[in-house]
């Protein structure tokens, strides 16, 4: 049985190779002299702006709601004298 990682890379492998045939195809492609009408046939072209078309997607509407803003009064806590023995460093000099 193989693997399926294996199965994983060749399937990458033939994706990217896709993808960059299509790419070169479409860079080295030319028209006659008649493909300045829009309504020419060329489905190298019509491949390349299919993905150019927008579509509308759902989109709700928003609603507004009022709601109430709460602001938390910050604690001022002070020192509580507690000096400890153990320091790392000492304070720095400015």
């Amino acid at each position: 049985m193989k693997s399926p990682g294996k199965a994983f890379r060749v399937l990458a492998i033939l994706c990217t190779l896709i993808v960059a045939l299509n790419g070169y195809a479409q860079a080295v492609h030319v028209h006659t002299q008649n493909s300045s009408v829009p309504g020419h046939d060329c489905s190298i072209c019509s491949v390349a702006h299919s993905g150019v078309l927008s579509s509308t997607a759902y989109q709700p509407a928003p609603l507004f709601v009022r709601t109430i803003l709460v602001v938390s009064v910050e604690i001022a806590r002070s020192s509580a004298g507690i000096v400890f023995s153990h320091r790392i460093r000492p304070p720095p000099t400015v």
